[in-house]
């Protein structure tokens, strides 16, 4: 190793008496050799077998609500389909690199911050401000952004900002809406559950409620005004190459993904 940061002129690891971590420099070669050598192992594999089959293990991360909606099913597809590949899941709301935690693929959605890896989107979805019926019959249903402030909130922890909301209706101008959460949760998971049992309303990505809204569990609240819309990213670590078991899972999901939300599209 010494030798090796000798010839680069550059250091690759941090010592010291219990452990070895490597520096940012040492990061982004070992993703560049290690995305050489997997190329160099599928270029053999695909002499051999005359086509390129996924083989090996595949890392991914993905925020929990998306993950359990979306990238378990697709994971469970692609395992039957390529029994070769070792499938790692990491399912939490924190963002982790995935140079940093050697990620193959990490799942955002939301907003994306600058970044030196590799994004493409996937997929946008909508905002909607939704509560269970039964806490709607208590309340005077709102009629206008302003309304919400008499509601209680449960307020997604996780966001930077996540007591303030951009509303837009037709030919009017945006209005910003401060609320104060009755319930603050880490989890949009969790929140969907608290606003189901009547804790309050909650603003919420549409592919979580679609199935709440068509069973009646939940209600949209101001339909006729929209919040700002996200998107749902797949990030790459900064290298050319991607493994077949990369490329071959992000189809799988994006098939499913397309599913849903024509499904979505179409019963709303």
């Amino acid at each position: 190793m010494q030798l090796l940061e000798a010839e680069l002129g550059t250091a690759l690891v941090i010592r010291n008496s219990r452990h070895l971590k490597l520096t940012e420099r040492g990061a982004a070669f070992y993703e560049s050799a290690r995305a050489a050598l997997m190329q160099i192992e599928e270029a053999y594999r695909g002499a051999q077998q005359g086509n390129e089959v996924p083989t090996g293990e595949l890392r991914v991360t993905a925020p929990l609500d998306f993950g359990v909606a979306f990238v378990s099913e697709a994971t469970a597809a692609f395992a039957r389909r390529y029994p070769q590949v070792s499938v790692d899941l990491n399912f939490t709301d924190a963002r982790l690199d995935p140079v940093e935690n050697r990620f193959d693929i990490a799942f955002r959605v939301g907003w994306l911050k600058d970044s030196a890896n590799i994004a493409r989107k996937l997929a946008d979805f909508q905002q909607f401000a939704v509560a269970a019926p039964t806490l709607m019959e208590s309340l005077d249903r709102p009629s206008v952004p302003d309304d919400l402030i008499a509601l209680p909130f449960i307020a997604n922890r996780a966001l930077t900002d996540a007591d303030r909301w951009l509303f837009q209706g037709a030919g009017e101008p945006a209005r910003n809406v401060a609320l104060t959460p009755a319930i603050r949760a880490n989890t949009a998971m969790g929140i969907k559950a608290c606003a189901m049992a009547g804790g309050g309303f909650a603003i919420l990505p549409d592919f979580l409620v679609n199935d709440a809204l068509r069973d009646g569990s939940l209600v949209r609240l101001l339909p006729d005004f929209t919040l700002i819309s996200g998107g749902i990213y797949a990030v790459f670590p900064p290298t050319p190459f991607r493994s077949a078991a990369t490329r071959q899972f992000l189809h799988v999901l994006q098939g499913r993904l397309h599913a849903a939300f024509r499904n979505a599209l179409a019963s709303g």
